[in-house]
C-alpha cells in the first residue's frame, strides 16, 4: 500500500509540474510565444491542406496544456552547456592520450580515432540541441516570427492559385496577451476559375490519335475547377499511356499546359502540348526484338560461357540451369514482337520476384543499332525502333533457417514459447518452396468450468510445399500467369494440453493462391481436412459438458473425436502499408462450407463425428491519414456460422468469439456474450457474489464488431517511434437459438438473451474505450492497451452503463472493470 501511495504521489507531483508550468515565464523580454493560428474564411478548400503550409506552428497542446513544451523546459532544468563543454574538452584530452600511447599501431589508432569522433559527436549534439528530454520528448518554444507569418501568407496564396482561386486575398492580424501571440489568418477565396475548353496541340499524329482515343480516362474534365494537382496527375497519366504503347524514350518533360483566362471571367481554356524530340520530328515506337533471361547475373566464371536454352522465343542463359527453363518460361510475359510496355515490364518484374527464389529481379532494355537491323533484315518504319530486353536475376540461398524464442504474459502467468522453421528453395528444380517448422509454448489460461487459472501447453509441427503454378489435370499453358499463381500442399499436427482436456489435430490442405498486383490476393481451398481427437477430458469438465447437454446446449458435440472437412475461399484486398500510416482500406471476405464433398472419407475412421456447416465472414477496415503523424482507423467485422442438416453444433474452432486484444478490448479474450445472456454468481463464499461472472469462453454463431482508433505520435526515442492511441470498441456474438450455458446450476443463475433478435441486438452491443501505447521498432510493433467497460449488455437494462465502476488501480485480473492488453502489431 505504501509503495502504491509513493507511486501515485510521484505521478501526481510530475503532472503538477508539467500542467502547472507557465510556458511564457522562460521567454526573454522581446520574445513572444506563438499560441494559436485561427484560419477564417475558408469554405471551398481543404483547411488541413492549408494548415500544413504554415511556416511556423504553435506548440502542440494536450487538453489545452503545451505538454511537450513543458517537458522541454523540464529537461532544460538539467541542461548545463558549460559542463558539457568541459566533458568535450576532457574527452578530447583523454582520447588524444590514448591515441598517443597507441604509437605506430595504425589499426588501433584508427579505432581510437573513430571512437573519439563518435563520442565527441554525441556530446556536441547534446551541447547544441539539449539533453535527451529536450531533443527527443520535448518541443522547443515556437517563438513568434513575423517574417514567417508573411511567408505563410505567400504560401497560402500560391496554394489558392494552384486550386483555381486566382482572385484570392490573404491577410493576417495578431493579438498579444501575456506574451502569447494569437494569429488570425483571414482568407477571401472568391470564385474558382472553371475549365470550359480543353484541346490538344500535338504535332505527332500517332500520339494525337492515341490521346484522343483515351480521353475518357483523362483527369481533366470540363466545368471542373482549375487545379494544378490534377494537371500533375494528367501529366503522369499521359507519360504512362505513351510508355505502355511503345514510346520507350518518352518523358514528362515533353508535356506542358497552357491556361488562358482572357476569354471570359472565371473561365480557363486549357491546352495540352506535347513537343517533339529535338533531333527528329516524331517520337519513335519501339518493338521487342530479343528477350534474354539470365538466372545467375553477377556470377563470373572465367574461361566459361553461359549455356543458352531457347524456349518460347526467349533465351535462358546460365552457367548451370538450376531452375528448369520451362518453369521460368511461364513467368516471362515479355516476348519478341510485342510493342514496348512499361506496365508489362513492371508486371513481369513482380511475377519473377514473387517466386521467392531470387535475390533481385531487374529488367533493362538496350536499343538495337541501325546496322544490326539491316543485318537482321528486320523491316521497320522510319519512326520505329527495336529493343532487346534483358531479365537479370540471382538465386537466393537454397537453405534458410528462422528461429524465434520469446515469452507471453497471459492471465498473470508468464510462459515461454519457441519456434523454428526451415525452408528449402527450388527443391525439385522448378522454383518450388518447401517449408517445415516446429513450435512449442506454454501460457496461462482461464479454465472453462472453474474460476481458476491453469496452463495451456501447445506443441505443433507443419510442413508444406508450394508450386509456382496452378496444378490441374489438364494443360494450363499461361493460366493466371499474370496473377502469380501458386499451388500449395500442407499438413500439420497440433497437440494442446489444458487442465480441462487434451486435444490433437491432424490437418491437410490443398490450396490455390493467386493475386492481382500486390494488393488483392485470392485463395481457394478445394480440400481442407482436420482429424480431431480428444484423448483426455477432465471428469469435472465432462460434467460441465453433460450439464450443458441436459439443458439443450450441444457444446459436448464439439469435444468428441471428429472428422472435419471443408471447402473455403478467401479474398483479401489491402492497400495499407506496413505501418498502416497511408490512406488505405482492407476488405477480407471468407466463405467456407463443410462436410459437403469429403465426408465419405470419414467412413475410413470409425466412431468419429462429422459436421455439415456454412460460414461467412466479412472484415472491412479503413485507414485515414490525417497528417502530422496522425491516423484515424475504423473497422466493421461481421459473420455468421451455422450447422446444416443433422449437425447440431459447429466444430469448436469454427465458432466466433468476441473480446481480447484484437476485438472488444475491455473484455478478456473470448469472454464477451453471447447477446445479453449472463451468469450470476450465487456462491456466498465468492468475492463475485451476486455479480456477473466473465470466467467462461462464450462461442457464438453470429458476430458483429465495430472498432475505431485515433493514432498519433507521442515522441521519438532514438530509432523507435512511441505512438499513442485512443479507441472505442463495440461488438458481441449471438446464437441462432437460445441455449443455456450454465456450467453449474448450484453456483450460477443463468439469465437468457443469447438469441439474435432484430428488435434488440443493437441494445446488446458491448462498448469499451481506452488508451494505448505502441512502440514502433520498424521491424515490429509492441502494443500496450488499457481498456475499460463503458456499456455492458450482461447487466440488467437500466444498469448497463458501467463507466462509473472504473478504477485506475485495477487493470489486471479476471473480472475487473478494466483490462490490460499486450500484443504484437496493430489490433486491426
Amino acid at each position: 500500500m505504501k509503495l502504491r501511495c509513493y507511486v501515485f504521489g510521484a505521478v501526481f507531483t510530475m503532472l503538477c509540474l508539467l500542467l502547472g508550468c507557465t510556458p511564457t515565464r522562460h521567454l526573454s523580454e522581446n520574445e513572444r510565444l506563438l499560441w494559436r493560428i485561427k484560419l477564417e474564411g475558408v469554405k471551398q478548400n481543404n483547411k488541413s491542406e492549408i494548415a500544413a503550409l504554415y511556416q511556423q506552428k504553435p506548440n502542440r497542446r494536450v487538453l489545452g496544456v503545451p505538454l511537450y513544451l513543458n517537458l522541454y523546459y523540464l529537461g532544460k532544468r538539467f541542461y548545463n552547456p558549460e559542463r558539457i563543454q568541459a566533458n568535450i574538452e576532457e574527452e578530447t584530452a583523454d582520447a588524444n592520450r590514448r591515441i598517443q600511447r597507441a604509437g605506430a599501431d595504425s589499426v588501433r589508432v584508427d579505432k581510437l580515432i573513430e571512437k573519439k569522433e563518435t563520442k565527441l559527436a554525441k556530446l556536441q549534439n547534446k551541447k547544441e540541441n539539449g539533453n535527451w528530454l529536450m531533443r527527443t520528448v520535448g518541443e522547443p518554444p515556437a517563438i513568434f516570427d513575423s517574417l514567417k507569418l508573411v511567408q505563410t501568407e505567400d504560401q497560402v496564396r500560391i496554394f489558392l492559385n494552384s486550386k483555381g482561386f486566382f482572385r484570392n486575398h490573404v491577410s493576417s492580424t495578431t493579438q498579444t496577451h501575456h506574451k502569447k501571440v494569437f494569429v488570425t489568418l483571414q482568407v477571401e477565396e472568391d470564385k474558382p476559375y472553371l475549365l470550359t475548353q480543353h484541346t490538344y496541340q500535338v504535332a505527332d499524329t500517332t500520339i494525337l490519335n492515341l490521346l484522343q482515343a483515351n480521353q475518357a480516362t483523362s483527369f481533366i474534365k470540363l466545368q471542373q475547377n482549375y487545379d494544378e494537382g490534377l494537371l500533375s496527375q494528367e501529366r503522369t497519366r499521359l507519360e504512362q499511356l505513351l510508355k505502355n504503347n511503345g514510346f520507350y524514350e518518352f518523358r514528362q518533360q515533353f508535356i506542358t499546359f497552357e491556361a488562358d483566362t482572357s476569354y471570359e471571367d472565371y473561365t480557363v481554356r486549357l491546352s495540352t502540348l506535347i513537343a517533339n524530340p529535338t533531333d527528329t520530328t516524331r517520337h519513335k515506337v519501339y518493338t521487342i526484338k530479343d528477350v534474354y533471361f539470365i538466372s545467375d547475373a553477377g556470377l563470373n566464371r572465367f574461361g566459361r560461357t553461359r549455356d543458352t536454352v531457347a524456349l518460347n522465343n526467349v533465351h535462358f542463359l546460365a552457367y548451370q540451369h538450376r531452375i528448369k527453363p520451362k518453369i521460368l518460361a511461364r513467368k516471362v510475359i515479355i516476348r519478341p514482337g510485342q510493342t514496348y510496355s512499361a506496365s508489362r515490364t513492371l508486371n513481369n518484374q513482380r511475377i519473377v520476384s514473387n517466386l521467392d527464389v531470387f535475390k533481385y529481379t531487374t529488367i533493362s532494355y538496350t536499343k538495337v543499332a541501325d546496322s544490326v537491323r539491316v543485318a537482321d533484315t528486320v523491316a521497320i518504319g522510319p519512326n520505329q525502333g527495336l529493343l532487346n530486353a534483358q531479365i537479370n536475376t540471382a538465386l537466393l540461398p537454397r537453405f534458410q533457417e528462422t528461429s524465434e524464442v520469446g515469452g507471453t504474459f497471459t492471465e498473470k502467468v508468464p510462459g515461454p514459447y519457441t519456434s523454428i522453421r526451415f525452408r528449402i528453395r527450388n527443391i525439385f528444380g522448378g522454383a518450388e518452396i518447401f517449408d517445415v517448422g516446429v513450435r512449442a509454448g506454454v501460457e496461462g489460461q482461464l479454465q472453462r468450468n472453474v474460476a481458476t487459472v491453469g496452463r495451456r501447453t501447445e506443441i505443433g509441427a507443419d510442413m508444406g510445399v508450394t508450386f509456382p503454378q496452378i496444378l490441374v489435370p489438364f494443360r494450363t499453358n499461361d493460366l493466371l500467369i499474370r496473377y502469380n499463381p501458386r499451388t500449395r500442399f500442407s499438413t500439420g499436427y497440433t497437440y494442446v494440453d489444458r487442465n480441462e482436456y487434451t486435444r490433437t489435430n491432424v490437418d491437410f490442405s490443398f490450396d490455390y493462391i493467386w493475386q492481382r498486383l500486390n494488393i488483392h490476393q485470392f485463395s481457394f481451398s478445394p480440400l481442407d481436412i482436420n482429424v480431431i481427437s480428444s484423448p483426455r477430458i477432465d471428469p469435472q469438465f465432462q460434467q460441465y459438458l453433460d450439464t450443458l447437454e441436459l439443458s439443450g446446449n450441444p457444446l459436448n458435440e464439439s469435444f468428441k473425436d471428429a472428422f472435419v472437412s471443408s471447402i473455403n475461399f478467401t479474398s483479401l484486398y489491402n492497400t495499407a502499408n506496413y505501418n498502416q500510416s497511408n490512406d488505405a482500406k482492407l476488405v477480407r471476405l471468407f466463405v467456407e462450407t463443410g462436410g459437403l464433398l469429403w465426408n465419405y472419407l470419414a467412413e475410413q475412421f470409425k466412431d468419429m463425428n462429422t459436421y455439415r456447416f456454412a460460414k461467412l465472414n466479412v472484415d472491412y477496415r479503413r485507414y485515414h491519414a490525417l497528417g502530422n503523424n496522425m491516423t484515424f482507423v475504423y473497422r466493421a467485422n461481421g459473420g455468421v456460422a451455422k450447422p446444416l442438416g443433422k449437425s447440431r453444433a459447429l466444430p469448436y474452432d469454427k465458432y466466433f468469439f468476441a473480446g481480447g486484444s484484437s476485438s472488444v478490448r475491455a473484455w478478456l479474450p473470448r469472454r464477451l456474450g453471447p447477446g445479453s445472456s449472463s451468469l450470476i454468481n450465487r456462491d456466498p463464499n465468492s468475492e463475485n457474489f451476486n455479480q456477473v461472472d466473465y470466467l467462461f469462453e462464450q462461442p457464438g454463431e453470429i458476430l458483429l464488431e465495430l472498432n475505431s482508433e485515433f493514432r498519433f505520435r507521442i515522441f521519438r526515442f532514438g530509432g523507435t517511434n512511441v505512438n499513442g492511441a485512443l479507441f472505442v470498441d463495440a461488438g458481441n456474438v449471438w446464437l441462432f437459438q437460445e441455449r443455456n450455458t450454465n456450467p453449474n446450476p448450484n453456483i450460477y443463475e443463468f439469465r437468457p438473451g443469447a438469441k439474435f433478435e432484430l428488435n434488440r441486438f443493437y441494445k446488446e452491443l458491448a462498448v469499451g474505450t481506452g488508451f494505448g501505447v505502441r512502440l514502433d521498432f520498424t521491424f515490429a510493433i509492441l502494443r500496450f492497451d488499457v481498456a475499460t467497460k463503458l456499456y455492458d449488455p450482461a447487466m440488467p437494462q437500466g444498469n448497463r452503463f458501467v463507466i462509473n465502476q472504473f478504477r485506475s488501480d485495477r487493470i489486471f485480473g479476471n473480472t475487473n472493470q478494466t483490462t490490460f492488453n499486450l500484443g504484437i502489431g496493430y489490433p486491426f
